[in-house]
Order: structure tokens, then C-alpha cells, then sequence
């Protein structure tokens, strides 16, 4: 028997989508939980940033210089390529 997707599982395999695409067209890659971290921003967090939800919706603004700085952001749903990759 076959899992019937919920409305739930619906929005977080969209929101994984359009991450994964944000994530590519940023030069980034998801994190290999990145399907855990989108579960608890959605239905834990409202959407907001699942480690400190003060810092708004996800992706947050600090996101893009702590990737640059620190090869993820806080809560690790985005990584900096490698450069062997």
C-alpha cells in the first residue's frame, strides 16, 4: 500500500523544490537533511528560520553572508560548494 501524500508533505516537497532551485541559481547546495530542516521551518516554525524563528522567513537574511563567510548558513540548509565538486 502506498503513502498518500498530506497537504503537509505537499508543501515541504514544494518548498524543498524551489530551495533546491534558489540553492543552484545561488551556487549553493542543499544540505543532505535539508528535507528534515524544511519539515521543522513549516510546520514547527511558520515558515520562519528554523533555528531562530526572530530572524524571519526562510531563507533569512543573514543566510547568503554566512554562507560566503562560513561554507553554511546557521541552521544548514544551505552549503557552499566545494570546489571539487
Amino acid at each position: 500500500m502506498e503513502h498518500e501524500m498530506t497537504p503537509e508533505d505537499i508543501n515541504i516537497a514544494h518548498f524543498q523544490y524551489v530551495c533546491q532551485a534558489y540553492a543552484q541559481a545561488k551556487g549553493y547546495k542543499l544540505s543532505e537533511y535539508a528535507e528534515k530542516i524544511l519539515r521543522r521551518c513549516i510546520t514547527k516554525c511558520n515558515g520562519n528560520c528554523p533555528c531562530d524563528p526572530s530572524r524571519g522567513f526562510c531563507p533569512c537574511k543573514e543566510h547568503e553572508k554566512e554562507v560566503r563567510e562560513q561554507g553554511h548558513c546557521h541552521c544548514n540548509l544551505f552549503l557552499k560548494k566545494s570546489e571539487n565538486v
